[in-house]
């Protein structure tokens, strides 16, 4: 594509002047273009210099009955109302649309929050915008570091993930730490479980990615030590029905559990020692921040979220 020549004096013309001209031909009087350009007649006197210098030709020929524009203005007429509504459309506040959209949203989230809150967010996503899609992929510890490039609308995700600068963040709520294990369990009878009880049995890890972190052990100290884990698994569903299955413990937030108690045969109990809560949050690129479509997905999942999640921050 060649390269587009103007001339220096149509070079000085701007959006006001090019306004100045439709309203010219609207009204075919400088009083009222002046008028609705909100300048003196005089400035409107020299702002058509300007377009006549820049378009090489009368414009406007004044006669008894008023401005009659020349056949080089009429020919103006629709290419300058075009462009000015094109430079309105691009300054104007853009609008979406869920029943309307088809387009492809992207939504990160560690395992555990795709199984949390995954299935309440993919049903209103689809409520409102039927037509649109909701392509969902896994946040690991580091992974939001390693491949900042990735492009993504809304993360959900625990203070356990690094997120790195260039994004914004929203906490949403709160889960505190349970004790799960099967029915059967040996434990299951006992009103609360002792901290030697606890470190009998082996357990169960669930790794977030990229290192595995021992999400309950700080508040033992060194007992920490002697915990077990026979089992470690990235997948919170697949660790709870083991646990269901087995004499395994699993010390993990308890909102996912609770759903699935009754289908894997769980039962939940406090800790035998306290333990951090864990921070849920809302996590978004600032590239997206003011995007309408982002905004509106990323509105969605904190109301999904904060109607579900034990301990919500308003």
């Amino acid at each position: 594509m060649g390269r587009i020549k103007l001339s220096g004096q149509f070079q000085q013309l701007d959006i006001k002047s090019l306004t100045g001209l439709l309203y010219l031909l609207e009204e075919r009087n400088v009083g009222r273009a002046a008028d609705r350009l909100f300048i003196s007649q005089s400035a409107m006197s020299r702002l058509l210099t300007r377009l006549r210098e820049g378009f090489d030709d009368p414009l406007f020929v004044r006669t008894a009955r008023g401005m009659i524009p020349t056949s080089k203005a009429l020919a103006l007429e629709l290419p300058v109302r075009q462009m000015l509504e094109q430079l309105a459309s691009l300054i104007a506040e853009p609008q979406f649309v869920p029943h309307l959209s088809d387009r492809t949203f992207r939504l990160q989230t560690t395992h555990y929050q795709a199984q949390a809150y995954g299935p309440s967010i993919a049903e209103r996503f689809y409520q409102q915008a039927p037509n649109a899609s909701l392509d969902t992929s896994t946040v690991s510890e580091s992974s939001l570091l390693e491949d900042p490039g990735q492009p993504c609308d809304v993360i959900l995700c625990s203070n356990f993930i690094q997120v790195p600068p260039h994004f914004e963040r929203q906490l949403l709520g709160r889960e505190k730490y349970v004790l799960i294990m099967a029915q059967d369990h040996p434990l299951a009878m006992q009103e609360r479980v002792s901290i030697a009880e606890y470190l009998s049995y082996s357990h169960v890890l669930v790794s977030l990615g990229g290192g595995a972190k021992l999400l309950a052990n700080d508040p033992l100290g060194k007992l920490a030590q002697e915990k077990k884990f026979a089992l470690r698994t990235p997948y919170f569903m697949a660790a709870l029905e083991a646990v269901g299955r087995t004499q395994l413990l699993f010390s993990s937030s308890g909102l996912l559990a609770s759903q699935y108690a009754e289908r894997f045969g769980l039962t939940i109990k406090p800790l035998p020692f306290e333990s951090n809560d864990i921070d849920y949050y809302l996590v978004w690129p600032k590239a997206v921040d003011q995007d309408p479509g982002s905004l509106w997905l990323r509105n969605l999942c904190s109301q999904v979220v904060r109607e579900l999640i034990p301990f919500p921050v308003s």
